[in-house]
């Protein structure tokens, strides 16, 4: 472990913060992504201490609107050698970033942020891990299910129809993913998230079993954890 948080930490050194700062806030993105910078490093590395005992060897993990906040736990995984790690995030922007500073920090980890849809990467390929951390509630993505997951709106202020709309584009999502899912497997994931892996659990007569342990999300602070579907 100690690896992947010395590589991190030099990646991070290298970041453009204030590119990057831009992506992840409104205003003032610099300052406040700086801020989470020690977040980052340590619940990065206390979810990996939780996930890696988890993997069996020879398996593989889709990482779907993997970021920053991901960076730590992905080159640990990264590291084994024994896995494939592919990570998906739809904004090329950020990917470039997130791997100008891997490039740059660690050119030698074989880890790289791919700008693809989720449901085009890796074709071909199932995971025994799938991990959507704060996927199915970006608010850049589905604001209204945002809301909803967080209690930001009341009842009688929802678009009917632009909630089914955005249900409808998450569950093809949710049951695209888990068709590439292979049981016995791990999803990582928040608890306002776990919802959708329930749904798809269900249809298929899976068993779900939930963790206990939980890791707070560095930036979004949601709280992670674990799913074992069977």
């Amino acid at each position: 472990m100690s690896g992947a948080k010395e590589l991190t930490k030099e990646i991070l050194d290298r970041l453009d913060w204030a590119a990057l700062g831009d992506i992840y806030f409104h205003e003032d993105g610099e300052a406040e992504l700086r801020e989470r910078r020690k977040a980052i490093v340590a619940c990065g590395m206390a979810l990996s201490e939780l996930l890696l005992p988890q993997l069996r060897r020879g398996g593989g993990s889709l990482w779907v609107g993997a970021g920053l906040a991901e960076l730590p736990v992905l080159l640990a995984e990264s590291m084994r050698g024994d896995r494939q790690v592919v990570a998906v995030n739809l904004r090329g922007d950020e990917c470039e970033l997130l791997n100008a500073a891997i490039a740059a920090g660690a050119p030698d980890a074989t880890l790289r942020y791919q700008a693809v849809d989720a449901r085009q990467a890796a074709p071909g390929t199932t995971f025994d891990h799938l991990a959507c951390i704060s996927l199915f509630t970006d608010p850049e993505t589905w604001p209204l299910l945002s809301d909803v997951a967080y209690g930001r709106i009341a009842p009688v202020q929802i678009d009917v129809e632009q909630f089914v709309a955005e249900r409808e584009q998450a569950r093809e999502l949710a049951a695209n993913l888990f068709a590439r899912f292979s049981r016995p497997g791990l999803v990582t994931t928040t608890a306002e998230e776990v919802s959708w892996f329930l749904e798809q659990a269900e249809a298929v007569g899976a068993t779900i079993e939930p963790s206990e342990e939980l890791v707070e999300a560095a930036i979004v602070g949601d709280p992670v954890g674990f799913l074992t579907i069977r």
